[in-house]
């Protein structure tokens, strides 16, 4: 109970943070969404895998490797979310990578705006602070994010997170190789940054 108390007081925590700087216009950075993204997405995922150790065995270390795991899966994969919002193929992903024209301040968003110089700020608050931006605004949004290598920098991250979770998975050593070899393809393969 205490872990399932501590992971929804987390998810909480960071839906607030999100609503609140929605709501109140605050300019995030990169470092406050990778918190933000940490109390929601990779507290839920790190605390179901580390319910599940729990379950299983009452050694410590795997446990903290299992839960190390579940969150930096977490990151990875809201990082690689982040990516398709913007970059992903609707044939793909079943969804038209619609973020920018919904005003999403994801990552690449906000490591954009963190490196952007005074004009492509001013065309990302033009292209924001537009009720229905237009393909123009939209274009001009995506131009801002190439020319600060914004789409480059969030495929490392999620090649970085994505590697952290594995590295921690293979730490663990009760777990059988064909089971970690198959978890690192599925991984690979969803988290394709």
């Amino acid at each position: 109970m205490r872990l399932y108390d501590e992971t929804c007081l987390a998810l909480c925590e960071g839906q607030y943070i999100d609503i609140y700087t929605g709501e109140h216009d605050v300019t995030m950075s990169v470092e406050l969404y990778l918190d933000m993204i940490g109390r929601k997405t990779a507290a839920l995922i790190a605390g179901s895998v580390e319910a599940g150790a729990v379950l299983a065995t009452d050694d410590d270390a795997v446990i903290a490797r299992y839960r190390a795991f579940g969150w930096a899966l977490g990151l990875a994969f809201q990082i690689n979310d982040d990516l398709l919002g913007i970059w992903g193929s609707e044939a793909a992903t079943g969804k038209e990578p619609s973020d920018l024209a919904r005003h999403k301040k994801t990552l690449p968003v906000l490591y954009a705006a963190e490196h952007a110089s005074d004009a492509d700020r001013a065309a990302l608050d033009r292209l924001f602070s537009t009720p229905n931006p237009d393909e123009s605004l939209i274009a001009a949004g995506l131009a801002v994010l190439e020319r600060t290598g914004a789409e480059t920098y969030t495929r490392q991250q999620a090649a970085i997170w994505r590697d952290r979770a594995l590295a921690e998975i293979h730490s663990v050593s009760a777990i059988n190789p064909r089971a970690i070899e198959r978890l690192e393809e599925i991984l690979n393969r969803v988290i394709s940054a």
